[in-house]
């Protein structure tokens, strides 16, 4: 995830949602590890390229568009999940701006959750 995900998530007055999982979190202001993550500061397909070579199965990227623009830009994503809510936001952070990326994807589940809309993406 990103630094700015992860300080969002750190701010709920909830319990660290990921403890079971090896959290990375990707920040340029930030270096070494806290007790929920590791702060990366690599591009992200040299960082992926490393951590394909660990045992595990599959990679979560959670956040917002930043990161992701990043991951799609590389053809790192195989699959995604786009909740979409129903709240009219004025600002936000969009899935990519301004980068030439065309990657197909086929949407394979549509399901909701309360008053969210999940759809499941995978790479045609």
């Amino acid at each position: 995830m990103g630094k700015g995900t992860y300080d969002v998530i750190r701010g709920f007055d909830i319990n660290y949602p990921y403890i079971d999982y090896k959290n990375y979190v990707f920040s340029k202001s930030v270096s070494g590890s806290d007790e929920y993550a590791s702060f990366i500061d690599e591009d992200v397909k040299t960082f992926i390229k490393k951590i394909k070579q660990k045992p595990g199965k599959d990679i979560w990227l959670i956040g917002g568009g930043n990161l992701a623009r990043e991951f799609f830009k590389e053809n790192l994503i195989d699959e995604f999940q786009l909740a979409i809510a129903p709240i009219i936001l004025g600002k936000g952070i969009s899935l990519y701006v301004g980068d030439d990326i065309a990657l197909k994807y086929t949407l394979t589940k549509v399901e909701k959750l309360g008053q969210l809309a999940m759809l499941h993406y995978i790479k045609k």
